[in-house]
């Protein structure tokens, strides 16, 4: 399986930026479309989120760094997605900066 590791500085709290993470794979409509029976897990207390898709495996780890957290995302795409990785990478960046602002 290919896999897709990005970090994201961002300068909100890391409880909020837990949150944010849970409705961008819940509710973006790139996403949805793409599985739209995805679920996103979240443990507050270990600053993590696993997200759980027919399509992908996603893990989140957030970390607090001052003026706000350094989220860290690991995707495992499936091999018929391999051609779009570094479209798949794109996009995911870009929604990062836009549901962590």
């Amino acid at each position: 399986m290919p896999k897709i590791s990005i970090e994201h500085q961002s300068s909100i709290p890391a409880d909020q930026a837990l949150a944010a993470i849970k409705n961008f794979f819940e509710t973006d409509k790139f996403l949805a479309n793409l599985d739209p029976g995805i679920q996103c897990q979240i443990s507050t207390a270990e600053g993590k989120a696993k997200v759980i898709s027919s399509k992908f495996k996603a893990e989140v780890t957030v970390q607090a760094k001052e003026p706000g957290c350094l989220l860290k995302v690991q995707i495992d795409l499936p091999l018929l997605f391999t051609p779009f990785k570094s479209k798949v990478e794109e996009t995911i960046k870009a929604k990062l900066g836009k549901y962590l602002a």
